[in-house]
């Protein structure tokens, strides 16, 4: 017989499986075995070691391994725009032990971008747990573009449709997915000129092979003070604290917003407890002033929300992300 603790646990299981569908953050009731258990806990990372991704995870490591008394290893599997990470992780064991630092690549594009191509069920087979930090994207451009900000950059590309060569680091990116959207809310026609990373996009602008692009902090604002390139807006909904002086996108395009994020996955039938504990060490972490000094290093905004939270967004964002690969076409080789 179910106890009446045990029943109201249970109904409340099912009403968080109606509203958030896939993303439910449901484990097992109960963990076999105390956790950790002196074991070491991977992160799975989907990019190469330097970037923002393993920046991140390599941080967010050291916290929890510190916290849980265990060591905290990232393991960097680039390869497949970050899905080759979430399908190892989707595979694992549901021990607690192997976690994955997910983005928008995998998770809330890949249904829409690789459908049919995918080892693993974005809602079905991870589980969400904390975002941990979103990324805003910055709009910046090659001087001999001549324009100063979005709303001028609008201009040119309405008077002159069709000869603006607008890069991203890849068709199915925040990047690129940042590029159609401005494309349709700003009714302008633009060359997209995807690449094959942050790196060699930056580069082509750099050189003036693209006029235009969306890039993260790290790499966007240390050119734009340099002088090199010219900061045009922030595609957050307000003003960034690591460039105020920058407009947002919005102010020329009503509505804009593009970012990217990192959060925190694992397997689903990760035993709840786990689960709990690993939400409430990212929401304790990203507090800490050493911790918020490092993510504004990176560009990167401390999140640390609940699971239900996360699993909201995620639904959220996936559903905005497909109409949005609908509405512009896009069709992936």
């Amino acid at each position: 017989m179910i106890n009446s603790s045990k029943r109201r646990a249970l109904l409340a299981a099912a009403m968080a499986a109606q509203i958030f569908g896939g993303w439910v953050a449901l484990g097992s009731a109960h963990a076999q075995v105390p956790w950790p258990n002196g074991q070491p806990i991977k992160i799975m990372v989907g990019f190469p070691a330097g970037g923002a991704s393993d920046v991140m995870a390599r941080l967010v490591g050291t916290k929890l391994g510190q916290a849980l008394g265990v060591p905290v290893v990232v393991d960097n599997r680039p390869g497949a725009a970050g899905t080759l990470a979430a399908s190892l992780t989707a595979k694992a064991p549901a021990d607690g032990y192997t976690l994955l630092l997910a983005s928008p690549t995998a998770i809330t594009l890949a249904p829409s971008t690789l459908a049919g191509k995918l080892a693993y069920n974005p809602e079905k087979d991870l589980v969400p747990v904390s975002m941990v930090a979103r990324y805003p994207l910055f709009l910046i451009a090659h001087p001999q573009l001549g324009v100063k900000n979005a709303a001028e950059l609008v201009q040119k590309a309405k008077a002159n449709p069709g000869k603006i060569n607008f890069g991203s680091f890849g068709t199915v990116t925040s990047g690129g997915l940042a590029v159609e959207q401005i494309k349709l809310m700003a009714g302008i026609d633009v060359l997209h000129v995807p690449f094959n990373g942050s790196a060699p996009a930056l580069q082509a602008l750099m050189g003036g092979t693209v006029d235009v692009m969306f890039d993260t902090a790290i790499t966007a604002l240390p050119n734009i003070r340099a002088g090199k390139l010219i900061g045009l807006g922030v595609a957050s909904p307000t003003r960034s604290p690591l460039a105020p002086e920058l407009p947002t996108v919005a102010e020329a395009v009503p509505g804009f917003e593009a970012d990217s994020w990192n959060g925190l996955m694992v397997p689903a039938g990760t035993p709840a407890p786990v689960l709990a504990r690993l939400q409430a060490e990212i929401a304790k972490l990203v507090r800490e002033t050493e911790v918020r000094e490092r993510f504004a290093s990176v560009g990167a905004v401390p999140i640390g929300n609940s699971t239900a939270e996360f699993a909201k967004f995620l639904k959220e964002e996936t559903v905005s992300y497909t109409r949005l690969v609908r509405e512009a076409k896009i069709k992936v080789d």
